[in-house]
């Protein structure tokens, strides 16, 4: 069991983010227009599109993981490539910039001019960050604080920072690492992908299962 009493140089504080969004002028009515799209979307229009499903709040599993698999599948009626899409994973280290990448290697063979039912709108996204009230020394404050944060700022500090912001990693690996030298811990919660979850919640429930087996 780790030393939870110990205090850390550095303090965790912990943040939290709403999003604006903004639509962009880029459409597609076919696959040769979504990988140009791709190209030139913001990293702002690629996470809201990816990371569409932990941050929508679904009661019920979307069938695809992402918006650009389902435009595929409902409105191409591919689903080979829908399903391919799909498989894109959410997880560490990937950043906004590998998302793109994976994306393109999966969509550039493909490219054809078949024409959808609907067309693609590429909508950004901006978060807006602001602090809690919430702040750990230890590791006891930590578990207690990851418990009381709203979902919202777990999901801020385990998919935005790290994906959006390029850091690779999300803060809470980083912290436990950098203060206590928790690497077994810190790299099982780098095994989380947020793209299985429905909703922030179970996010946050997942990362609490897996502080606790770690650190209790």
């Amino acid at each position: 069991m780790a030393q939870l009493d110990k205090e850390a140089n550095k303090p965790f504080v912990f943040k939290s983010a709403y999003y604006l969004s903004l639509y962009t002028k880029i459409r597609a009515r076919n696959l040769r227009e979504l990988v140009d799209g791709v190209k030139k979307a913001d990293a702002g229009a690629l996470f809201h599109h990816v990371f569409h499903t932990v941050f929508a709040k679904h009661r019920l599993h979307p069938y695809y993981t992402n918006d650009f698999a389902a435009w595929v599948g409902e409105e191409l009626n591919d689903e080979d490539l829908a399903i391919e899409l799909s498989s894109i994973s959410g997880a560490e280290p990937a950043t906004v910039e590998d998302i793109r990448k994976e994306l393109l290697a999966v969509l550039e063979p493909r490219a054809d001019e078949r024409p959808a039912r609907r067309e693609f709108v590429f909508v950004s996204m901006v978060p807006i960050v602001y602090e809690t009230d919430l702040k750990a020394r230890t590791l006891a404050e930590f578990l207690d604080a990851v418990g009381a944060a709203p979902a919202e700022s777990v999901a801020y500090h385990f998919v935005t920072r790290r994906v959006l912001d390029g850091t690779g990693r999300n803060d809470f690996s980083t912290w436990l690492e950098a203060e206590f030298g928790l690497s077994e811990a810190a790299a099982a919660l780098s095994r989380i992908d947020p793209l299985i979850f429905n909703n922030e919640e179970e996010l946050k429930s997942e990362v609490i299962r897996v502080l606790e087996r770690e650190l209790l």
